[in-house]
């Protein structure tokens, strides 16, 4: 059978992945309906990555330094040139034929980003994530990892695209500025997927596409860093002035929570270092939310009502049980914001 192709640029970012990049490009060149195009960005790898790639014949661009997942993506995205672009990690393995259900999602009215149902590389039919969850706070993580994936999916909104894998019009990723470059790890996805909201657009889930992810939570030894640092930049950038000042008493009890959880599990010194990493972004952080108030066509209100108050469906780490106790006001306090903004 020949190789039919789809009419997609797919950019692939690593570093230091040679444990999985030669089956996932393996996967990608040899699928009848894979991408026309592929890119992959190599961020400063010290292991056999670059060797690996250069085989597989594929446009390899290398790094003297690590830049991260976020510039990795948005430089190789301006080397492309197809009118669809997609994203994958290296550590996932596509499933032939996952492409074109994502293709066909993302030219329906309304809808911004397509994702691929994922299960995890070393549990098949088992969710890497089964929808995601974003809370009003600006918390995101996987939901029912490790569950059992139903036979019975069908498409479904989600909070945001995830990095991992998920196709988007090249217009709109450049009408919206890519990725934002200094996220540099972590939650550059949920910020895509917030400013995809901000337009009224969708992201969805594709059941009839699927890719396998070899997910591990703790991978980066600083990702409780960059996930707090990021947590609070996007949080500042996208919603409205009004909106941030309702919500402080909750964003500071939230730190307050948060220290708290740093100090037992060890990581205190990454918290700190989150805020000062914050605060010497904040030239930077007002350019992001003009640009994101520039993009909005809907009110916080809507955001809001589409959002997850408390921490249901986590299960890669302990929540203590105090965090689950304030469940409940953090409910409240989101029913209370949903009637106060516009």
């Amino acid at each position: 059978m020949g190789r039919r192709l789809s009419p997609v640029s797919l950019v692939l970012v690593t570093h230091n992945s040679e444990a999985h990049i030669e089956a996932s490009l393996g996967i990608l060149v040899s699928d009848p309906d894979g991408p026309e195009e592929i890119v992959v960005i190599d961020n400063a790898s010290t292991d056999g990555t670059i060797g690996i790639v250069e085989r597989m014949g594929v446009k390899l661009i290398t790094l003297e330094e690590n830049h991260g997942f976020a510039y990795g993506c948005n430089l190789g995205a301006s080397l492309t040139r197809g009118e669809i672009v997609a994203f994958l990690n290296p550590d996932t393995e596509p499933k032939p034929g996952w492409l074109p259900p994502l293709l066909e999602a993302i030219t329906r009215p309304g809808i911004g980003a397509a994702m691929p149902v994922m299960d995890l590389t070393y549990s098949p039919d088992h969710w890497f994530t089964s929808r995601s969850a974003l809370t009003y706070l600006g918390f995101a993580w996987s939901t029912e990892s490790g569950d059992p994936i139903p036979p019975d999916l069908e498409e479904m909104e989600v909070p945001f695209p995830s990095g991992a894998a998920f196709v988007m019009r090249r217009q709109l990723f450049d009408y919206l500025g890519g990725f934002r470059d200094e996220y540099f790890l972590y939650l550059e996805d949920v910020d895509l997927g917030w400013r995809l909201r901000l337009m009224g657009l969708k992201s969805v889930q594709v059941p009839a596409s699927r890719v396998s992810h070899d997910y591990e939570f703790g991978r980066h030894e600083r990702k409780m860093y960059y996930l707090e640092r990021n947590r609070l930049r996007m949080v500042y950038a996208n919603y409205q002035p009004a909106t941030l000042l309702l919500l402080a008493p909750a964003l500071i009890l939230v730190e307050v929570a948060v220290v708290a959880a740093a100090i037992r599990h060890g990581w205190i010194d990454q918290k700190l270092q989150s805020w000062r990493g914050f605060v010497k972004l904040i030239p930077l952080l007002r350019q992001e939310a003009h640009r994101s108030r520039s993009i909005r066509t809907v009110g916080d209100r809507a955001i809001l009502a589409t959002m997850d108050a408390a921490f249901h469906g986590i299960n890669q780490f302990e929540i203590h049980p105090l965090v689950r106790s304030l469940n409940r006001l953090a409910v409240w306090y989101l029913g209370v914001l949903r009637r106060l903004v516009t």
